[in-house]
């Protein structure tokens, strides 16, 4: 199977956990593939994915509304995330949309405001950035976002990629009330910003979203 393929099929199990996100494994085999097709793929695969000309599709890059980021090869390649986050942008457009792809980014654009805000300097630059994109995360928790969160947790358990003094909070959180994990993702405290340090909802926002929430966008 290649990229091009397992991106799609990344695209169509989202979109399934949304209709089913009490199945555990749709998540587990997302992830699973997400690792498979790798962080990034070449602009021209991106391109074909979305249905558009590499042209059309470097256009939006210059213009900041798709992402790019620069491999260990020097090549200039859109994240996988990115990718999917526009496949499931397309798929909500009506099936009469003469340029679905313009349109998705145009609402994008509009629904999101741009916002400036000066970056604290030192350690706690780092612990505000953590902080602002929880306090993101937080305004979209939903099921898929809880499940997604809880299989990486449980793959990072198994790794060891995680102290279990956190994996246990994380597990709590994730498995109980969510306003209780609305709180403490949120917390401005030293507590909370050791949690955030190994959270498992690393991978909860699209890369335009993550942007948008540290005000680099």
């Amino acid at each position: 199977m290649n990229a091009e393929q397992l991106v799609r099929d990344v695209a169509r199990l989202r979109r399934a956990h949304r209709r089913h996100p009490e199945d555990e494994d749709i998540a587990v085999v997302r992830l699973d593939l997400e690792r498979a097709a790798g962080p990034t793929v070449g602009r021209a695969a991106a391109a074909r994915l979305l249905g558009v000309s590499q042209t059309a599709l470097d256009r939006w890059v210059a213009h900041g509304d798709v992402p790019v980021v620069l491999t260990p090869t020097g090549r200039r390649e859109v994240p996988v995330a990115a990718v999917v986050d526009l496949l499931d942008a397309l798929a909500q457009q009506p099936s009469d949309e003469r340029h679905p792809l313009a349109a998705a980014l145009r609402n994008r654009r509009t629904s999101v405001p741009r916002r400036a805000r000066a970056a604290p300097a030192g350690h706690r630059a780092a612990e505000q950035r953590g902080l602002d994109y929880h306090r993101a995360v937080a305004r979209r928790l939903d099921d898929e976002v809880v499940a997604d969160a809880l299989v990486r947790l449980r793959r990072w358990q198994q790794e060891g990629r995680i102290h279990p003094r956190y994996a246990d909070a994380w597990e709590a959180l994730l498995s109980g009330p969510r306003r209780r994990l609305r709180a403490a993702i949120t917390a401005d405290d030293d507590e909370a910003a050791a949690l955030r340090q190994s959270s498992p909802l690393a991978g909860a926002l699209g890369e335009r979203e993550r942007r948008e929430a540290l005000g680099l966008a």
